[in-house]
């Protein structure tokens, strides 16, 4: 008989996913049928997973394969506190073989990337690529290769990181079209975007959204019109962003996903308040306020706060500025979200500046920089 904590997750999954399973501790057909479901609805994948590491006739070695599941999911959702969780759970059991080590290392560089840790995010990402290159796995080496490239751009070693993505598209191109393939074109995508290739960012990010289509999720058609909005704003055309960005919001409609919808919104509002729509902007600014609260995201709260703190230092409304962004700045402290932390009180130093609090502005710009 399974503990009552097993069937009070259940629960909670019948309410998240709509429909019940039945549990099947075969380990392959436990890893067969999550792999599934992950492409299609990764958030009803990750309660399915919380309900297998609670019972507690799963062995150890499958539950430490399920919490490298786990952490992948959580990069997906967008929970950073989760993937870093679940990362360092399944490594400290010792029993990952490969390719399941080089899995949970990938998940842990991106988890540091949300966090704004650059450094560790460079570190796990480097353990990634020489894990998979000695375990001769293809796959992951791709994935690692990217994710160490994005890692490089952070670290403002761009030669490294075009050497990687090189090394990458050779591999890249070569794979069949599947989910796998689909979430490294996304991060092959955006290193180029944050390196200025933008056709070369367009042109990946395309194919990912083919294999969206394929696939027929909305969660994951959201994502990929999101990015390429994100391509477009880069190069300042608003209405193409604008255009790319409404899409993403309406698949997060048909897909109830809260998190999508307030990372859309919040896009939405930016390239609304460029285009000169202050009032606009606003609106979609708090419609995001609302869908990220009710989201399980910690970081999109912040996000959406951080963007509405710009909008209103960029309209001069500086007091409301000043209030929303010590707020934020208590939120990415409790969430331990050090990179936004930083760049919100660099963004409150300059507030306290058209205030005239002169010396607080050069006391909080030291303390941003000292972190």
């Amino acid at each position: 008989m399974r503990n009552n904590i097993t069937w009070l997750y259940l629960i909670l999954i019948v309410l998240h996913s709509g429909f019940a399973y039945s549990f099947n501790t075969d380990e392959v057909d436990i890893e067969q049928m999550l792999s599934q479901q992950i492409p299609v609805n990764p958030e009803a994948a990750f309660y399915k997973i919380e309900a297998f590491l609670a019972d507690t006739e799963l062995s150890l070695t499958l539950k430490s394969k399920l919490m490298v599941m786990q952490a992948e999911v959580a990069y997906i959702i967008d929970q950073p506190e989760h993937i870093l969780k679940y990362s360092k759970s399944a490594l400290a059991t010792g029993l990952l073989k490969e390719p399941w080590h080089t899995r949970v290392l990938i998940s842990q560089a991106r988890g540091y990337f949300l966090r704004g840790q650059y450094k560790e995010f460079f570190a796990t990402a480097n353990m990634a690529v020489i894990q998979a290159e000695q375990s001769n796995l293809l796959n992951y080496k791709i994935a690692a290769l990217v994710e160490r490239a994005n890692a490089y751009i952070f670290l403002d070693d761009n030669s490294k990181a075009t050497k990687d993505l090189n090394l990458a598209i050779k591999y890249l191109e070569l794979l069949p079209n599947t989910f796998d393939k689909a979430i490294i074109l996304e991060q092959f995508s955006v290193a180029n975007k944050r390196l200025g290739q933008i056709e070369i960012a367009k042109k990946y990010q395309k194919q990912a959204i083919d294999i969206y289509e394929e696939i027929g999720s909305p969660h994951y058609l959201s994502i990929g019109y999101y990015n390429i909005g994100r391509i477009y704003q880069e190069v300042k055309d608003w209405q193409e962003a604008s255009k790319w960005m409404l899409q993403s919001y309406r698949q997060a409609l048909k897909d109830n996903n809260k998190l999508n919808q307030a990372f859309s919104l919040s896009r939405i509002s930016e390239y609304q308040n460029n285009l000169e729509n202050f009032q606009q902007a606003k609106k979609y600014l708090n419609e995001a306020i609302i869908a990220a609260d009710e989201s399980n995201s910690e970081r999109v709260k912040i996000h959406v706060r951080k963007n509405m703190a710009n909008l209103l230092c960029q309209n001069k409304k500086f007091q409301e500025c000043k209030t929303l962004l010590l707020d934020t700045i208590e939120l990415a402290n409790t969430y331990k979200m050090q990179g936004d932390k930083v760049e919100l009180m660099q963004k409150l130093a300059e507030t306290y500046y058209q205030l005239g609090a002169f010396e607080t502005a050069y006391l909080t710009l030291k303390s941003a920089n000292s972190l």
